[in-house]
């Protein structure tokens, strides 16, 4: 039973399961709003112009729902915003018109299509972050239980059991933000199996035995890290300079290759989520490691006699070595991220954020 879940929610996480779900709730959502009475009351009966223009609209929903990426050109926050505003222009029209024009009790189709459209609402959501996915999402789920509202109060149960339903499978599979990670990799990924095992019981621990093998690397960072911010105190003139491969250029090249390859396979058969606890949680042990390290750097002589207080001297002495580490190592963690997940950038960005807040918040 416990394997018939686990491959049930790998098979819920794949993208082409998604589209045609969407594919296949699209052309039902249209065919039956196209028999609704609610199509009827908006805009009249059937003519040659309205099925023409019905015809073509329904054509490019359905390649949209079909080749969800191609139509995604952009994900920037601008476009995003736009996106957002022009759904809930849509929808809030929408909505007055239907409250204002259908008044009779909906019928079986208008029921049906407003759940299939959520449902393909949910699809595309799984396949592109355009942001407005989810508003559709709640918008048709909100029009379903108005129109149940509207048949039989008894029914709202229905409509709020079928909206309960779909929501906790979306959260389910956004519990975490890693896990529609393997979905969007930008390339596609070769993984040479003959210089790894792909038994399903040795690949964490190949990942973990990854990780042990760059303690001494961490120390290497440290050690660097020490003799930066030495520098800097010395001469407190002195500019920093960022390198972001700083961390990687401390770490053996063989190790981060061996590390790399490791966390493609993890990926590709379906532990992205331990893949990424296992790694963020060494990176925040280590940067932490070379914080504590700095602050029991050895004294630089200054007159202490000129300071008010020797304390004050060593809490602002300790303020600025933290800064600087944390000039340095960010970028560098950045870097190292875009390394080690080569071809996952979405995992690598997750990563990063978490690392970095995790660091800065203990």
């Amino acid at each position: 039973m416990t394997s018939l879940t686990i491959q049930m929610a790998r098979w819920l996480k794949k993208e082409a399961v998604w589209r045609y779900v969407g594919f296949v709730s699209t052309i039902l959502g249209l065919l039956c709003y196209g028999l609704s009475s609610s199509f009827n009351s908006l805009f009249g009966e059937w003519s040659l112009l309205k099925i023409f223009l019905y015809s073509v609209f329904s054509l490019f929903i359905c390649l949209w729902s079909l080749f969800p990426k191609v139509w995604q050109y952009s994900t920037s926050l601008r476009l995003k915003a736009h996106l957002a505003f022009l759904v809930l222009t849509i929808t809030s029209v929408y909505s007055y018109f239907a409250d204002k024009v259908v008044n009779r009790k909906p019928d079986a189709y208008s029921l049906i299509s407003s759940a299939a459209f959520a449902i393909v609402s949910l699809s595309l959501s799984r396949q592109t972050e355009c942001g407005f996915e989810v508003d559709f999402l709640y918008f048709f789920l909100g029009c379903l239980i108005v129109q149940l509202l509207k048949i039989k109060l008894a029914l709202v149960i229905v409509g709020v059991g079928f909206s309960y339903a779909l929501i906790i499978l979306r959260s389910s599979l956004y519990t975490t933000p890693y896990q529609n990670l393997g979905v969007q990799d930008e390339h596609s990924v070769v993984i040479d199996v003959n210089s790894l095992r792909t038994d399903n019981a040795s690949i964490m621990p190949q990942l973990m035995t990854c990780i042990r093998a760059l303690p001494q690397g961490n120390s290497n960072v440290t050690n660097m890290l020490s003799k930066l911010v030495k520098e800097y105190l010395e001469d407190n003139s002195k500019p920093v300079v960022i390198d972001s491969n700083f961390v990687i250029d401390a770490l053996p090249w063989g190790k981060i290759n061996d590390l790399r390859k490791t966390i493609k396979l993890v990926i590709g058969v379906g532990f992205a989520q331990e893949c990424y606890e296992v790694y963020c949680n060494w990176r925040r042990e280590s940067l932490k490691e070379c914080l504590i390290n700095l602050l029991g750097l050895p004294e630089i002589n200054v007159e202490k006699s000129r300071l008010l207080a020797f304390e004050d001297y060593i809490l602002r002495r300790r303020i600025k070595a933290i800064q600087v580490a944390l000039r340095t190592l960010i970028p560098s963690e950045r870097r190292l991220c875009d390394s080690v997940f080569e071809g996952f950038s979405s995992l690598a960005d997750l990563c990063f954020t978490d690392i970095c807040r995790g660091t800065l918040m203990s």
